[in-house]
């Protein structure tokens, strides 16, 4: 039997989020209809607001309020070296850890590429502008030690070819497949403490 057409309508708007199959949506709009109008009246205007009262920074590509962000607006950064991570999740753990005191370059427009996104190419063309434009001298690559995370690592090395910046990654105390935002923050503050020169894998015969 056939869902009414409002209702089959929402739930192939929840199947076009992340993660989200058909069943999972179906549920999820079931919830929907059982929640007081209150409710979702102020789910409506959370999502609105979310989307229409954010905006990406121009410099690091993180989600802010206005653009430039706090973090790129502050001078008292060390502005020589930047943190490069996979989502804005990951500039929000790293300051709570207050393990980088620079600036931070997001690489993909607020989700992680587990969730189905990649790399923006964009993202990449413009670091690469900000190392040879504005002085950046390091680049700590801070993507998490697993395949995703390695092959976003590899898509920076590529852009940033023959640029004079030196590439470091975090410490191997960061456990192979775990997501950076679930790192306790010290282990995390360690991990970048701990950086390491990134040096290229000889290829194989």
């Amino acid at each position: 039997m056939a869902f009414p057409e409002p209702l089959e309508r929402l739930i192939r708007a929840l199947e076009r989020f992340p993660g989200v199959g058909p069943r999972s949506a179906e549920r999820m709009a079931l919830f929907v209809l059982r929640s007081d109008p209150e409710e979702v009246a102020a789910l409506a205007l959370a999502l609105r607001d979310a989307r229409m009262e954010t905006v990406r920074c121009d410099t690091c590509g993180n989600i802010t309020l206005q653009s430039p962000c706090r973090i790129c607006a502050d001078e008292s950064r060390n502005r020589s070296v930047v943190c490069v991570v996979e989502g804005p999740r990951e500039v929000e753990k790293m300051e709570s850890a207050g393990a980088h005191d620079g600036l931070y370059h997001v690489l993909v427009e607020g989700f992680s590429p587990r969730e189905g996104a990649e790399p923006d190419p964009r993202a990449l063309k413009h670091l690469r502008r900000r190392v040879t434009e504005d002085g950046v001298e390091e680049i700590v690559i801070a993507t998490a030690p697993d395949r995703e995370g390695e092959g976003a690592a590899l898509l920076v090395r590529e852009a940033l070819e023959g640029c004079p910046v030196t590439l470091t990654r975090l410490a191997r105390g960061v456990p192979v497949g775990t997501r950076l935002e679930y790192l306790h923050g010290e282990i995390l503050a360690e991990a970048f403490r701990e950086r390491r020169l990134w040096q290229a894998e000889p290829e194989e015969a």
